[in-house]
């Protein structure tokens, strides 16, 4: 009767080491909690810039879009280079199978978004864009969400909350609602990976 339990706590053991094993095998884990901080963070500055010196996307489209494409570029920039650190770290290739799958994933959002952006500078309608980035972001991490961690498609989903709130009562104040969803959701995100990180 013994011999039969301790068999059968082995058995259980070693199927929760093969689950543990395949899902560090199958999911994408070098995204920092860093770089979303980053992110966050030049999200917020950004919005706190556009907010001081009266940057509006339908007045000052130019300089609207040139504030936040600055601000993608930048935490993009960082991103790579912490991606690259951990996957150094991991003695794992930096474009591993797994980051193109993310890659591929989320381009089709970029890809629209971007199109969608010429859109709407070419027809005034920048007020739009916020929400319409929001949206296409959180399309854009539910598409690769099954190889990313579960706080991916929350965050998803909450980018897909603060897209309608960007639409809708918060069109006319563009960088709160920035400031709020890119700023507030990444930081929030980089504290809960900076604290899953430790554990």
């Amino acid at each position: 009767m013994s011999r039969r339990a301790i068999t059968r706590d082995d058995a259980v053991e070693s199927i929760e080491a093969i689950r543990s094993v395949l899902d560090r095998t199958t999911r994408y884990t070098h995204i920092s909690w860093a770089a979303i901080v980053m992110a966050g963070a030049a999200a917020g500055l950004s919005a706190g810039a556009g907010w001081a010196f009266d940057i509006s996307p339908v007045a000052k489209p130019a300089s609207f879009l040139l504030l936040w494409a600055g601000t993608l570029i930048a935490a993009g920039a960082f991103g790579c280079a912490t991606t690259a650190r951990n996957a150094r770290q991991a003695r794992e290739p930096f474009w591993s199978r797994k980051l193109q799958v993310v890659t591929l994933g989320f381009l089709p959002a970029a890809v629209l978004g971007s199109v969608i952006t010429v859109l709407l500078a070419d027809t005034g309608r920048l007020d739009l864009a916020p929400g319409m980035w929001m949206g296409l972001y959180g399309v854009g991490i539910l598409a690769v969400g099954h190889v990313l961690d579960w706080e991916f498609q929350v965050t998803a989903w909450a980018f897909l909350v603060s897209a309608s709130m960007a639409l809708f009562p918060l069109r006319d104040r563009p960088h709160i609602a920035m400031l709020l969803a890119f700023g507030g959701i990444h930081l929030g995100l980089g504290a809960f990976r900076y604290f899953k990180e430790r554990r």
